[in-house]
């Protein structure tokens, strides 16, 4: 209980002062009922405290204080400072010893406690450099994740404005060229006729991209919340076939009997699976593309198979990013929208889509949804292009 450091001087002297009187007061009281020798004892307590409390040398004054007094008024010849004997001489030589060992212990026990205030005081240190560490540390794992949101932003638009810039420049040149023609007197009727087709096309094309971009942009931004209804599958997919246009031909849909309907955004979906037909008729290389539906467990289970090269293993998650597209391959003109769009249509209905592959062997684009418990429903194709159950 010790502080660190020892009250002021005044105090001690005082505090000595006042504790030898003590003793002289309570060494004449018992001085008619005690030896005279023995009354010494009485003021080793005072000095030990005086000892303790304010250290070594405040303890040996208060020792030879005691002595003096202890001699003057208990030891004969009284009232004199005569040494008599050798019980004065031991009395003081017994307060010194009890002096210094009470002060050197204080004073052992004061340094204890400063080093242990000071390790406390460095500890509490460290524990405020750790923590102004932790926070800087928060801070730049913060600065580093905003500045990894910033340049996948900055990428992003830069990934939008090359391709719109690229997108938007062909069919818009195509447009203006083939309503220049259209304007020439020397264009024959199949010639007109044509470039209108062209014009038609290349339209088109231009709304398809502007759908995808605002596609994106809503899903980027979290607002592409489905409105759900019942969906039957094998309608849904044949509509998707049937969106894609002349391409829906290469289609063949092999669907399971009795599939249950789903509760999702009919017009997501549709986008999604058309987004995924018309990038397995792309990559098909011509041969056809087989969908494949049916419950596996608890899940249904829809496969769009193409015959093309497939897809390396380093490329199967960024073929899903936005205007991601894979060199050299058959849609390097595409937007790079398509399969983002699916990814995100898909999973915004609670569903979820991946790819299996092997190399010149064609992609499998695998999309799961939760089966419903609602009553199975026949599927009919109405185009008559369905398989056998595979």
């Amino acid at each position: 209980m010790l502080a660190a450091k020892s009250p002021s001087t005044p105090l001690g002297i005082l505090a000595a002062i006042v504790v030898v009187t003590l003793g002289t007061g309570i060494a004449g009281a018992l001085e008619t009922i005690a030896e005279p020798v023995s009354l010494g004892i009485v003021f080793i307590p005072g000095v030990l405290l005086i000892a303790t409390v304010w250290g070594l040398w405040m303890g040996i004054g208060t020792a030879v204080l005691s002595a003096l007094v202890f001699n003057f008024f208990f030891l004969p010849p009284l009232r004199t400072f005569t040494i008599n004997a050798q019980h004065d001489i031991v009395a003081l030589v017994v307060f010194v010893i009890v002096a210094a060992a009470g002060g050197t212990l204080a004073e052992l026990a004061r340094a204890r406690a400063a080093e242990s205030e000071r390790r406390r005081e460095e500890a509490d240190r460290a524990l405020e450099e750790a923590a102004a560490l932790a926070a800087e540390r928060d801070r730049m794992r913060e600065e580093a994740i905003e500045a990894d949101a910033v340049r996948r932003s900055d990428e992003l638009k830069t990934s939008l404005l090359r391709s719109v810039s690229h997108d938007l420049r062909t069919p818009l040149t195509a447009i203006i060229a083939a309503g220049a023609a259209l304007d020439s007197p020397s264009v024959t009727a199949a010639e007109r006729h044509e470039l209108s087709d062209a014009v038609v096309d290349e339209g088109q094309r231009l709304a398809r991209l502007v759908e995808n971009l605002l596609d994106v942009s809503r899903l980027e931004a979290g607002r592409a919340e489905p409105h759900r209804e019942p969906v039957e599958l094998g309608d849904l997919l044949a509509a998707a076939r049937e969106s894609i246009g002349p391409d829906g031909e290469r289609v063949r849909l092999s669907l399971d009997q009795d599939l249950p309907s789903l509760r999702a955004d009919p017009t997501q979906l549709e986008r999604a699976f058309a987004n995924l037909l018309e990038n397995a008729v792309v990559h098909g290389e011509g041969q056809p593309v087989l969908v494949r539906s049916r419950l596996v467990g608890p899940r249904l289970v829809v496969r769009v198979v193409d015959q093309g090269p497939g897809i390396p293993e380093n490329l199967r998650e960024r073929i899903f990013e936005p205007f991601y597209r894979v060199p050299g391959a058959a849609s390097a003109g595409g937007s790079g929208l398509g399969l983002a769009i699916a990814r995100g249509f898909i999973e915004a209905n609670g569903g979820e889509v991946e790819v299996e592959s092997l190399p010149g062997q064609g992609s499998s684009f695998v999309v799961t949804f939760a089966a419903p418990t609602r009553p199975a429903v026949p599927f009919s194709d109405p185009s008559g292009k369905r398989n056998s159950p595979a």
